[in-house]
């Protein structure tokens, strides 16, 4: 049985709040991997930031009301922190490649503004050219085994 590989990175992008950007990748939780933050100076004394690990990103963990609870991690809480740090007229762009052998391949992209965020999936995207390139709406494949 194989295992599941996977390298997450993000694009460079601008914050409101380097601490907080710091603390959030800090206490990010991803696999084997710690996730690692990046940090380029720009013009002007300005920073921007990135970060990435070997493996998928799990998460946040919740705050829970409850102390006895075991926390939950969640994603979507990652991206919600993002959002509030996130400089106006910017875009935090996370990309995972990942594979199981040769069995298959996945690539996908969550883009993050200010005010929402969508995943772009490379295979449904794929398929979705070769449609329209074949002409036929019912084209349909397989990419893995």
């Amino acid at each position: 049985m194989a295992n599941y590989n996977a390298f997450t990175r993000s694009n460079y992008f601008r914050v409101t709040d380097e601490k907080r950007m710091k603390e959030l990748v800090d206490s990010c939780a991803c696999g084997e991997d710690e996730l690692h933050l990046f940090v380029r100076d720009e013009s002007e004394g300005s920073k921007t930031f990135g970060f990435g690990c070997y493996g998928s990103i799990s998460g946040l963990e919740v705050p829970s009301e409850d102390s006895d609870e075991e926390p939950e991690v969640e994603y979507d809480f990652f991206i919600t922190e993002l959002q509030k740090i996130l400089y106006d007229g910017d875009a935090i762009i996370i990309t995972e490649i990942g594979y199981e052998k040769l069995r298959y391949l996945i690539g996908y992209s969550i883009i993050i503004t200010k005010t929402e965020s969508r995943c772009v999936d490379l295979d449904n995207e794929a398929l979705g050219i070769a449609k329209k390139m074949l002409g036929n709406p019912a084209f349909t494949t397989v990419t893995e085994y």
